[in-house]
């Protein structure tokens, strides 16, 4: 039995369940019965194909999806009013209504995290086998890291207040904190979610890794590499929030000059137009909302992909640059341990280091030929990453947890 609410990875996680005959039931909010006839015959004749897929995953049977009611008419509601209020509730729907199934079959239960709370903690009437694919690195080191980077940069505390861990209630964050505590099984991303969820007392031994994949064909390598006459080209995609240690990549391009460089910022979401204004000298080519075919391209018309984050469960972007063939320059609080070699695919920094970021790109700057090279590295190194690969590792990690019990 699996939890989500949305399209959480696309589906994938339940995909690799039904894959291997390990599915009871995927519980959610919304999933178009595309595999129907009769579909095809009423509601898949008005809608288009790219609305149909955001929701329908080929390869999943919609007869193993259990589409919640009470949880879709909250998601009604929330669309029309244009509002996120009814999330706890939805949330909390879902995941006693895969509880109840769960129970009712006998199955174990794998909720993604802030989908596990209300059905893992009632002892009487739980799963025997309760698995949490934390998403998110704990949300207790989390929060503390911004509550440290609020005192560090001042000019970001108000966008850094808005933050998940932060806007929530004090009940639903300490409810939070609890829950990766609740289950008796971990699916993580990343190496470094692995480690905070440590940190506050799950068994790093019993903690699955299992990386995500990419789509090759949605962001292929790119055919030749930026020319040395062209001015030096950083690119950085995701929100333009200090979260995503924005400000340490800006200082690290003050330090070195500019010396011909340009920085193409790319925005996703949340947008702290202060921390961007304190930065108005530097050469930013700031892109809002950008069509996926265009931000590929403005990926690969790029020399290295800079990622500073402070905290990521996974940081997707980073295997998409790599597979456009684009070297990439982040943190250790990211993915990058468990996808590429620091120095072979691009580097690894420690957070905070606007200086050893300068550093990197000072390198890259003098040696672009040997960046493209490790650009190309990245590219194979990103091939090997597929979904296949990753559904692939979720049942292997399932069965592991089951047996381990």
């Amino acid at each position: 039995m699996a939890v989500l609410s949305g399209a959480r990875d696309h589906f994938q996680l339940p995909l690799a369940l039904h894959e291997g005959a390990l599915l009871e039931a995927l519980v959610t909010d919304w999933y178009w019965p595309a595999d129907r006839a009769w579909f095809d015959r009423t509601a898949g004749r008005l809608l288009s194909h790219s609305v149909i897929e955001k929701r329908y995953q080929s390869g999943l049977a919609s007869n193993r999806v259990h589409v919640s009611k009470r949880a879709l008419a909250a998601f009604a509601l929330m669309k029309l009013g244009r509002s996120t209020t009814l999330n706890p509730y939805k949330g909390a729907v879902l995941s006693r209504e895969a509880r109840d199934l769960a129970l009712k079959g006998g199955a174990a239960l794998i909720a993604y995290s802030t989908y596990g709370m209300p059905a893992f903690e009632e002892r009487a009437v739980r799963p025997r086998h309760r698995i949490l694919f934390q998403m998110h690195p704990h949300p207790a080191t989390a929060r503390q890291i911004l509550e440290d980077e609020m005192e560090r940069v001042p000019l970001a505390k108000r966008s850094l207040s808005t933050e998940y861990e932060f806007a929530i209630t004090r009940q639903e964050y300490h409810r939070l904190c609890q829950e990766p505590a609740l289950a008796n099984g971990w699916m993580v991303a990343s190496s470094y979610t692995a480690a905070t969820l440590a940190e506050h007392g799950i068994p790093l031994d019993r903690i699955r890794i299992v990386p995500y994949g990419v789509n090759r064909s949605v962001f292929p390598q790119r055919s030749q590499s930026p020319q040395s006459r062209e001015p030096f080209r950083i690119v950085y995609v995701g929100s333009m929030i200090q979260r995503k240690g924005l400000s340490y990549l800006l200082d690290a391009v003050r330090l070195i000059g500019h010396r011909h460089v340009r920085v193409v910022l790319c925005g996703r979401g949340v947008i702290d137009h202060s921390l961007l204004d304190h930065y108005s000298d530097l050469p930013l080519e700031v892109h809002i909302g950008v069509r996926p075919d265009a931000l590929v391209r403005l990926i690969q018309a790029s020399d290295i992909f800079v990622l500073p984050s402070l905290t990521e469960g996974f940081a997707h972007v980073i295997l998409e640059a790599m597979a456009c063939g684009v070297p990439v320059l982040t943190t250790t609080n990211t993915c990058a341990p468990d996808v590429m070699c620091d120095g072979t695919h691009g580097f690894i920094v420690p957070i905070r280091t606007a200086e050893a970021i300068a550093d990197r790109l000072t390198w890259a700057i003098d040696n672009r030929n040997d960046l493209a090279a490790m650009g190309a590295a990245a590219a194979l190194q990103a091939g090997s990453f597929t979904w296949e690969r990753f559904r692939a590792g979720v049942r292997d990690a399932y069965e592991q947890i089951l047996a381990a019990d």
